[in-house]
């Protein structure tokens, strides 16, 4: 369980890391980083049902859950960075 939350972190982290790379560059990309990896581990998930199953489709599962928390996570805090870094422009 310890690895799944190690992975998750590790998603975390390459996500958040991808998305403020291109939030420096002034490129709208930084949302759509968090919402494609969205989209991959809900289809990942789905194909670890019905294509897979069984044992090796619950770990493929997990790994789809995990890359989904991380996305959902890493597009939160994005955007919440975003609104952030706006407000303190704006007061200045």
């Amino acid at each position: 369980m310890i690895s799944l939350f190690g992975l998750m972190g590790a998603f975390f982290v390459l996500l958040f890391g991808a998305s403020y790379f291109f939030y420096r560059r002034n490129s709208p990309v930084h949302y759509g980083i968090s919402l494609s990896s969205m989209l991959i581990s809900i289809f990942l998930f789905l194909y670890s049902i019905f294509g897979v199953g069984g044992f090796k489709g619950m770990g493929l599962g997990a790994l789809a859950a995990a890359l989904f928390v991380a996305s959902v996570l890493s597009l939160f805090v994005s955007v919440l960075f975003n609104i952030i870094n706006r407000h303190g422009k704006g007061a200045v």
